[in-house]
This record gives structure tokens, sequence and C-alpha cells, in this order.
């Protein structure tokens, strides 16, 4: 059976015992701050940029938040990857742990991959549809590249939701 053989880990610490209740708070807070904050920047904020600014200023501040957009998402899924590992080790490992932690491994890659890879290619993207105007090329590949990296969210939010269902129903 999956997971069987994994030794069970005592979580008693000196000033305190890190029980399983505590670290499922973590995951599911940490999953709950991730998800609200994708959701407000999502149907909030880039909103009201595009719809208050014109194009380009509008284009030009959704370019400066994203970077710590993807940031804060990965640092609030390593925590809640950090709780669900604590939190299985400390009761031994059962084969349905592995659902949560394999979506939010993914949800993490994702994240990583839309920050690192596919956001500064679309900047280059963008930038090089400003410098040569109408230029057919550079805007087919920013649209392409925006359209990833709105499906690569759009399946980090599914993925999240459907990790703090889970928790959130699960009993320990």
């Amino acid at each position: 059976m999956l997971g069987a053989g994994l030794p069970r880990v005592n979580l008693n610490w000196t000033e305190g015992t890190a029980t399983v209740e505590a670290m499922k708070q973590l995951t599911v807070a940490a999953l709950g701050l991730w998800l609200g904050a994708m959701g407000f920047f999502a149907f909030v904020v880039a909103p009201a940029a595009f719809s208050t600014l014109d194009r380009e200023a509008a284009g030009r501040f959704v370019s400066a938040v994203f970077p710590k957009y993807y940031a804060a998402g990965f640092g609030l899924g390593l925590v809640a990857l950090a709780s669900l590992v604590v939190r299985a080790l400390g009761r031994g490992v059962r084969p349905l742990d592995w659902v949560p932690i394999a979506l939010l491994v993914l949800m993490l890659t994702l994240t990583l991959f839309a920050g690192a890879v596919v956001l500064p290619a679309a900047h280059a993207a963008r930038e090089a549809m400003r410098a040569t105007g109408a230029d057919p090329t550079a805007a087919a590949s920013f649209s392409r590249l925006h359209r990833l990296s709105s499906v690569l969210n759009v399946v980090v939010m599914l993925a999240g939701i459907g990790t703090l269902i889970m928790e959130a129903v699960r009993t320990r």
C-alpha cells in the first residue's frame, strides 16, 4: 500500500505539541489566503486597472504586480505543502494523503513556471510590440503567452479549490 512503510514522526516539541489540527488549520489558512489573493487580483485589481487606466498604464501596473503575486502564491503554497507533509508524517501517511500533496506540488510547479518563464517571455513580447508598433508576430506571441498565463492560473485555482475542499472536509 502506498506510504505504508513510512515511519510515524513524533511532533512533541519543548513548548508544546504540534497537533494534527494545527497543521490542518495552517494548510487551510495558507490555501485560503493564496486563493483569495488570486481571486482578488483576477476579479478586482486587474479589471479595475484596465477600466480606469489607459491600456498601456494598466499593463505596466499589472506587470509590476505580477512578480509579487507569483512570489506570494509560491510562498503560501510552500507553507501549505510543508504543513501537509508534517501532518502526514505526524499521524502516519495514508494513501489519500498523496492527493492534496500532489495537487499542491502541481500548483507550485505551475506557479513557478508562470512566474519564472511565462511572465518574462510575455514582458519581452509586450516590449517588442511596443518597440515595433503593430508587429503582428509580437502581438501574436504576447496573446499566446497571455492565454497560457490565464490557463495556468485557472488550473492553479481549480487545484487549490479542490485541495481546500479536501482539507476542509477531512477529519484529521
